[in-house]
């Protein structure tokens, strides 16, 4: 029978033995703390890395990946740094956005007749993240096709050429409730891979480091082929949207006023918008995204709004950091 500090003593040097051992076995291999690659943990293991320490002071982890390794999605390779949330061109205006510019934007599509459905965006290279209620009447993913590096739905022929996929599968998160739009969250199988191009790339999740402060001072933006306002029509090119990300205190207040007194705001959620820039109607589903050192991390999903732009309303979107470890064994495990 072990005794309590006996079997402590026993694991901690078990567990010391085996991260010296590693330590070891990458040093054989040319690995170092200036060789390893700088990630979130979700993208080192996705990319069939090995997460050795972290990286200074970030919630990052020191990478390994063999240039072997199977990947999952459009990751870091072994020797390259991070490139989702990488803009195919960046433009510095307002309002409609530049052919490519939101690479991992993507369309939902009904067939035969490529109706549109709702936005979505490119997470892996199999995976497009939606809003579950823009896909809950879809139990059948053959009528479904996803769109990557559409920017104008109404010429046919563009310098950059969008790319069609087919669905394989639909998965809606299980605590959807299409009432309360709790949990507002799918993703959808492309049945073959997508492929990096200029204006084709996998969005960032959104890690630790992104707090409530972090988000009320970063540039985020929503973007999507939904109305302008209320008395508009579509929007036939994507269009972009700077919004301010509001507190969650300050949205449960403004939601009150709307819903009743007795309205609680999830924790799963995340409001965005001020007057006159909001997203609208044909918006659902779509990312909101934010930008730190140049990479820019979906935080939020279309999910609903009251109007659009109006005074002291924001929109509401899913939080998608609240659904990382679900998104994720959804991707590995699908």
């Amino acid at each position: 029978m072990w005794k309590p500090d006996e079997r402590r003593t026993f694991l901690f040097l078990l567990i010391f033995t085996v991260l010296k051992a590693q330590q070891s076995n990458d040093a054989q291999e040319g690995h170092s703390g200036h060789q390893c690659d700088c990630m979130e943990y979700w993208e080192c293991i996705s990319a069939g890395g090995k997460p050795y320490s972290y990286c200074d002071y970030s919630n990052k982890v020191c990478c390994f990946i063999d240039q072997n390794a199977k990947t999952v999605g459009i990751l870091p390779r072994r020797g390259k740094s991070t490139s989702c949330g990488q803009k195919g061109v960046d433009n510095k205006k307002d309002g409609f956005s530049e052919p490519g510019e939101w690479a991992w934007h993507a369309a939902i599509l009904e067939k035969p007749r490529d109706l549109y459905v709702c936005g979505a965006s490119l997470v892996d290279e199999y995976w497009v993240m939606t809003a579950a209620h823009c896909v809950d009447d879809f139990v059948d993913s053959q009528s479904l096709k996803v769109r990557l590096g559409e920017y104008d739905v109404l010429r046919s022929s563009e310098p950059q050429k969008h790319e069609e996929f087919q669905v394989s599968r639909v998965i809606i998160h299980p605590g959807f409730d299409n009432t309360s739009l709790l949990h507002d969250i799918a993703l959808l199988r492309l049945s073959s891979p997508a492929k990096r191009r200029s204006h084709i790339n996998t969005v960032c999740m959104p890690g630790n480091e992104l707090t409530e402060k972090v988000l009320a001072a970063s540039k985020c933006v929503v973007t999507g082929w939904g109305k302008r306002n209320e008395r508009s029509n579509h929007s036939v090119v994507l269009k972009e949207i700077i919004v301010p990300v509001w507190k969650n205190n300050d949205c449960e207040g403004s939601m009150k006023l709307q819903f009743g007194p007795n309205y609680r705001l999830p924790s799963s959620v995340v409001c965005a918008g001020t007057t006159g820039r909001d997203a609208c109607d044909g918006d659902g589903g779509g990312p909101l995204v934010c930008e730190k050192n140049n990479h820019w991390y979906q935080i939020g999903i279309v999910s609903f709004g009251i109007g659009c732009g109006r005074p002291n309303v924001p929109g509401v979107y899913t939080r998608v950091h609240s659904y990382k470890q679900w998104i994720h064994d959804v991707v590995l495990n699908s």
